[in-house]
């Protein structure tokens, strides 16, 4: 039995914080790159920073797209 959070699903919603905690990661690359840049840093902040976005936008709309779906929006 699925349970609300608000009116986000329990699926939805660990969707929605592991969208968070991905943006968070990709934050802290990119503030850590300001203070200090170095060579590693950088390569990290380049290959990981988009790839955790990327992965973080993709959980926002499966999560928005299977609420929608769960709700008889779409």
């Amino acid at each position: 039995m699925s349970r609300n959070v608000g009116d986000v699903t329990s699926h939805g919603f660990q969707r929605l914080r592991w969208a968070v905690a991905l943006t968070a990661i990709a934050v802290v690359l990119s503030i850590a790159l300001l203070i200090k840049e170095t060579a590693y840093l950088f390569a990290a902040f380049m290959f990981l920073g988009p790839t955790l976005l990327l992965l973080a936008m993709i959980l926002l709309v499966w999560t928005i797209l299977d609420e929608l779906r769960s709700k008889k929006v779409l």
